[in-house]
């Protein structure tokens, strides 16, 4: 912060009669001036130092008058960092005077230095004359050289901004801060006091929200109230004050925080009087505010092209922002030129860009010097066209005034980008750093566009779309009209559809997050129409508004977005529509993949046309005929669906039987659905509730049938078939044991039903013990149950039980795998006897029956007797079981002269065999099996391998012994990638080990490889794209998940968290929460967020007190101790200090033995409680049985609020009335038991033990946990 020091040596007369000359010093400071610079002046004839000055603040400023004697001195500018005065923003040292002017003049103070010296000669000159030397004082005098502080002013407005400014005035209106008995020299707190004259001069100027600067500092306050005390600080007028303007409220009760003025009495107040008008201070702007002093930033200024000759000229701009197409956008080239095309996207230094195009002979063809893109936005698309020569080599440098190219990214701004090019060719083209200077050669080349002959003029039907040059074959006019054959008003002559000219369209605004644009706005134009700026404010979700749009020209959508807006500008869409629903243009449709782009930072325009649609009228179906009781007016073309009778069609509706005619068209007028039945009262079936006397609604015949008079129950004894309705002459059956001498003889019985039973003695309580279901009269032998575990192996075994309750915790032995045949759900370990499902057929009597399988898999088969030897005789192949009956065939040569003949045969098998003579050594190598007769012509086998072909074969064996080792080619290359162990002969097919990643499935998967070498690398799948916001810089394979940056407060505690931001900008807001509501007791000054705090009843809000109120949110004091005692007067230990009674606290001696007291157990509290539970021990000495059960101080059992167990279990309190709490880390079960052994309640993971619904007196409770189980006695009072 700059700080003005003015310091005027303003000596007397007498004074400067020692000295002869002076100088004034006028010096600003560089940024580091407090802690690195100073400067002094030395009297270089004494040695001495006349003058120094050590700065305090950043960039200060001194201004001050040194009276000295004439002479030489030396000035010394000093730097302890040895940079100068040059850091950041130079600094400026000048000094002189009226007889020698400028003396030393350096602005600015260039150089690095530690210590610079200069020597001057300062010459005899008389001081300056004082007096007021500022034009707008009243008492302004031209001759003073030097200003004495004399100067006298108009008090009023001085910023020529305000409503209310004043150019006459010369200082704000002002008096002194002034003293009382309170507050004698200061004024702490947030008033101070002021003369009541100075007040009532004008009471306007310290009007609520007023500003005032206090003391020598000039601290600003604004006024919040005035109060005119009547105590010690009278008669002073007290100004109420707040550090923010936004705080005043008027209310001397409201304290604002910070609040205090540390106002010195003696000095200065000042009011700034000013009136301000904030608005739109902008001439171009489209919301421009003549009346506005000042701009508070709602300016709305449209960037674009302003030139109305522009092809991309934009009516709603009010900002050129160079985008303008030359004259007229892309321009037209003369023959065998072409146009190219210079689009450069700028970064945030557009000042430091430029570029030019070259011919290679080093013709300059055209040029944007650097500084002539100042004053574009970031993200402004600049563009220029320009003609060149067809087959010119052109060379095309774009440059950077300051060596970063276009790469405002690293300086937290975006990238720029450029691109050269013509229809056919791009030339140049690159973004970010490029350093000073990128060239680029090519060749401009013509595109070469093929002559097409045809009509132009889409007037003719004869028009070519496609042709570019007229060759006269527009002939014939097109007949404009309907030519959609399926419309009301088609026209067959048409030979053109005629189109709407205009029509009217919605534009629709919305938002992903749903609250609002935050500063962002939208223009559509069309030719020289536009509208807007339209925008979606914070409460808003939708936003909609007509545009009537013709379709002969472009309609372009410009959306602007600046500042803190674009941190979320990705959220807003817009959409036009025409009146069938049609979409004719949208933006931002998905707030990543498709966001909303502004024009001033990406050059986006959206442009489309509009769909107004031809002249076609639908066809529109329904009633045409008027006398129709369905005519309709709206339809032209008839769908056969007049009706002339509305009415109820459906006969399951009384309607339909009532309305008095046929209805040719169901009106929905059946309502009530029709009861069918006889509605003749003297028939046997008349029904009370039907409507049409018809059978069904099918069938309209007469449904009534006569009565039959009869008794009608078949049970009775007179019981008549015919009879349709009862005449109560039914005599029942009575059905009994008619058996006097039997158990259940019934002497009302007249029907005998063989019921009778003969007495049956035995227990008959169903509860008891040795309960008899069997027997009907009791004999008083019941014995009562006495539950529990009759196990004695189980570990809550019980001697005294007589019947197991199922409560015995024991191991069940058996089958625990479903998958066996006996698998046992019951059991619980395991006893090996598991026996696997064995199926097959089970059913002894059948042909396969499985002696084995315990599982009938559905496969028997049936015995079938007879033989069932193939090789026999009477062979039966259904035949399944062996009877015993089959016969052998008996086979053989029959022939007696043959070499085999078999007497014994007698079934011929044509095996006879003649005579063979050869070998018949069946080991010789010429053995003859055919042979029968041995004719000495045996040879002796050689054993070897006879194959030729075979690797091992033997040329002298003449009988083959399986030796032979086939050739298996193949390499036989120990260390080959195909190496085969089994081969024994070389093929040349080895193979080298070719080393990779082999698994198809993995990023660097190589199809050449043949041997893995561990060097996969798997997919990383994410996003690969480093301009995203989730670049995933370990992935290798894009899976499109990249997501653009999304700014803004991305902390949800945050005000203005924003959840589709996904990079913090910094912009977060904090909740500051609290009671936002003046008339609330707790009313938080500070809060800007309400909490749903706000309190408005008082009264003690400690729920521990005893006047405690619910319903009240602000304590005043009033809560009253709870003092929990007796509070019964009829009991022994009645407590007059006690507010609130405890029964159990009280002491009564209930008629116990000797009175309140006595015996000694009445007082304490381990045995007081007895008597409201046992009249045994309260009515009979305290006999050792009482001292035993009760004793549970003694026992160190546990009554008070807790004890724990040796396993970190508490149980309290015990005695209990209704809950019994169990506190431990560990889950447990618990099992609470009655004296009897009975359970009684059973509770998994128990916190605590609901006994409400259990009856008062003493139980045991087991706490299972683990293989543990813990066993302790309470009781329930």
């Amino acid at each position: 912060m700059k700080r003005l020091l003015l310091l005027l040596v303003l000596l007397p007369t007498l004074l400067f009669s020692q000295n002869n000359s002076w100088v004034r010093f006028q010096v600003i400071f560089d940024f580091y001036a407090p802690q690195e610079s100073n400067f002094f002046m030395v009297n270089d004839s004494t040695g001495t130092q006349q003058f120094m000055y050590q700065p305090t603040d950043p960039y200060e400023i001194l201004d001050t008058i040194i009276n000295l004697v004439a002479g030489d001195y030396t000035i010394s500018l000093t730097d302890s960092y040895g940079d100068g005065w040059v850091s950041q923003n130079p600094a400026s040292f000048k000094m002189g005077n009226t007889c020698q002017g400028m003396i030393i003049n350096w602005d600015p103070v260039l150089g690095s230095f530690f210590q610079r010296d200069t020597t001057v000669n300062i010459l005899p000159c008389a001081p300056p004359t004082s007096g007021c030397t500022d034009p707008i004082a009243l008492n302004y005098d031209s001759l003073a050289a030097m200003d004495d502080g004399s100067c006298q002013y108009i008090e009023g407005c001085m910023n020529p901004n305000a409503s209310n400014y004043d150019s006459l005035a010369g200082q704000l209106p002002n008096g002194l801060i002034v003293g009382t008995s309170f507050n004698p020299t200061i004024w702490t707190g947030n008033f101070f006091g002021i003369d009541s004259v100075d007040y009532w001069n004008d009471p306007s100027l310290f009007a609520v929200g007023n500003r005032l600067y206090i003391g020598l500092t000039g601290q600003q306050w604004f006024v919040d109230a005035v109060n005119f005390p009547t105590n010690g600080n009278a008669p002073a007028v007290l100004i109420y004050v707040v550090p923010m303007q936004s705080q005043a409220d008027g209310n001397l009760g409201t304290f604002d925080p910070g609040t205090n003025v540390n106002a010195i009495v003696g000095e200065s107040w000042k009011v700034d009087p000013c009136v301000f008008i904030y608005g739109c201070t902008d001439p171009n702007a489209l919301n421009y505010d003549p009346s506005a002093g000042v701009n508070n930033g709602t300016c709305i200024n449209i960037p674009g092209c302003t030139d109305p000759i522009s092809a991309n000229y934009n009516p709603a701009a009010t900002l050129d922002d160079g985008s303008c197409g030359g004259t007229g956008g892309p321009i037209v080239c003369s023959a065998g030129q072409t146009c190219v095309t210079v689009e450069i996207m700028l970064d945030q230094y557009a000042m430091e860009t430029g570029w030019n195009i070259y011919t290679d002979a080093g013709v300059l063809i055209d040029e944007v010097l650097a500084g002539a893109y100042d004053g574009q936005p970031m993200g402004a698309i600049v563009t220029t066209y320009v003609c060149v020569d067809d087959g010119t080599i052109i060379q095309f440098t774009i440059t950077d005034s300051f060596g970063d190219g276009l790469g405002g990214a690293q300086f937290g701004g975006i990238d720029g980008t450029w691109v050269v090019y013509t229809a056919c060719d791009t030339i140049s083209e690159g973004m970010g750093d490029f350093g000073t200077t990128f060239s680029e050669i090519g060749t401009v080349n013509s595109c070469g566009y093929s002559d097409i002959f045809g009509c132009l003029d889409p007037a003719y039907q004869e028009y070519n779309p496609l042709a570019n040059i007229d060759d006269s074959s527009c002939v014939t006019l097109n007949v404009y009209g309907c030519t959609d054959s399926s419309a009301f008003n088609y026209d067959a002559t048409a030979t053109a559809q005629l189109q709407n000219p205009s029509c009217d369209n919605v534009l629709t605004l919305t938002d992903w997050a749903d609250n609002g644009w935050a500063g962002s706005f939208l223009v559509v134009t069309q030719g020289n129409n536009w509208w807007g700026p339209f925008t979606l404010y914070t409460n808003e979700l939708i936003y909609d508004t007509v545009l009537n749009l013709n379709t002969t020209e472009e309609v372009k959508t410009y959306f602007y977005s600046f500042n803190q807006s674009q941190q979320t500008s990705n959220q807003c869409m817009f959409q036009i529509t025409n009146l069938n629903g049609t979409i004719v243009s949208e933006g931002g449709t998905n707030s990543f993949t498709d966001p909303l782009l502004a024009y001033n930072q990406y050059g986006k325009i959206y442009t489309d046309d509009a769909l107004c649609g031809n002249n076609c009228i639908d066809r529109v179906y329904g009633c045409i005929d008027p006398t129709a009781y369905n005519y309709d007016a709206s339809a032209n073309t008839t769908d056969n669906s007049c009706y002339y009778n509305p009415g109820c069609m459906d006969a399951a509706y009384e309607e339909y039987h009532t309305q008095g005619y046929v209805a040719d068209y169901d009106n929905g007028s059946c309502s009530t659905y029709a009861i069918f039945g006889c509605m003749d009262n003297t028939q046997f079936n008349y029904d009370l509730y039907a409507t049409v006397q018809w059978t069904s609604v099918v069938d309209p015949t007469d449904p009534c049938i006569a009565m039959i008079f009869g008794c009608l129950d078949p049970s009775a004894f007179n019981f008549d078939p015919l009879a349709n309705t009862e005449d109560y002459s039914c005599i029942p059956f009575v059905y009994g044991c008619m058996d006097a001498t039997q158990w259940n003889y019934d002497p009302t019985a007249n029907t005998d039903n063989n019921s009778c039973l003969p007495y049956i003695f035995g227990c008959t309580d169903s509860t008891a013990l040795n309960y008899d279901a069997l027997a009907n009269t009791d004999n008083g032998s019941c014995i009562p149950f006495l539950y529990g575990c009759t196990d004695s192996l189980a570990l809550n075994y019980n001697s005294l039980a007589n019947t197991d309750d199922g409560s015995c915790l024991g191991i069940i032995y058996g089958c625990t795998d479903p998958n066996y045949f006996n698998y046992n759900p019951l059991a619980n370990t395991n006893d090996g006897t598991c026996i696997p499902f064995i199926y097959g057929c089970m059913d002894n009597t059948q042909f396969n029956f499985d002696p084995l399988a315990n599982t009938d898999d559905g496969s028997c088969i049936a015995i079938t007797n007879g033989c069932t030897d193939a090789t026999q005789f009477n062979y039966d192949p259904l035949a399944n079981t062996d009877n015993g009956s089959c016969i052998p065939f008996v086979y053989g040569c029959t022939d007696s002269t043959a070499f085999n003949y078999n007497p014994l045969s007698n079934t011929d098998n044509n095996s006879c065999i003649a005579i063979i003579m050869g070998c018949t050594d069946s080991t010789a190598l010429n053995y003859n099996p055919l042979a029968n007769t041995d004719d000495l012509s045996c040879i002796t086998i050689l054993l070897g391998c006879t194959d030729i072909t075979a690797l091992n074969y033997n040329m002298l064996a003449n009988v083959d012994d399986g030796s032979c080792i086939d050739i298996v080619n193949g390499c036989t290359d120990a260390l080959a990638f195909n190496y085969n162990p089994l081969a024994n002969t070389n093929d040349g097919s080895c193979i080298p080990y070719i080393y990779g990643c082999t698994d198809p499935t993995q990023f660097n998967y190589d199809p050449l490889v043949n041997t893995d070498d561990g060097t996969c690398i798997p997919f990383i799948y994410g996003c690969t794209d480093n301009t995203m916001f989730n670049y995933n810089p370990l992935a290798n394979a894009n899976n499109g998940s990249c997501e653009m940056f999304t700014y803004g407060c991305t902390d949800s505690t945050q005000f203005n968290y924003d959840a589709l931001a996904n990079t913090d900008n910094g912009s977060c807001i904090p909740f500051v929460y609290g009671c936002t509501d003046a008339a609330a007791l707790n009313f938080d000054p500070v809060a800007n967020t309400l909490d749903n705090s706000c309190c408005y009843i008082d009264g003690c809000t400690d729920a521990t007190a005893l006047n405690y109120d619910p319903n009240a949110c602000y304590d005043d004091g009033s809560c009253v101790v709870i003092i929990i005692g007796c509070t019964d007067v009829g009991a022994f230990n009645y407590d007059p200090i006690a507010n609130v009674s405890d029964s159990t606290a009280c002491l009564y001696d209930a008629g116990c033995i000797t009175g309140p007291g006595n015996p000694y157990w009445l007082n304490d509290g381990c045995y007081a409680w007895v008597i409201d539970i046992d009249n045994y021990c309260c009515n009979n000495s305290w006999d050792p049985f009482c001292q035993d059960l009760y004793d549970y101080c003694q026992l160190g059992w546990p009554t008070g609020i807790s004890e724990s167990e040796g396993n970190s279990i508490t149980i309290y309190p015990n005695p209990t009335r209704d809950i019994l709490n169990i506190e431990s880390r560990a889950a447990l079960d618990v099992e609470i038991y009655d004296m009897m052994g009975k359970l009684v309640l059973r509770k998994t993971e128990a916190r605590s033990i609901d006994l409400t619904r259990i009856i008062p007196g003493i139980y045991n409770i087991s706490i299972i946990y683990d293989k543990y189980r813990f066993n302790k006695r309470f009781v329930k009072q």
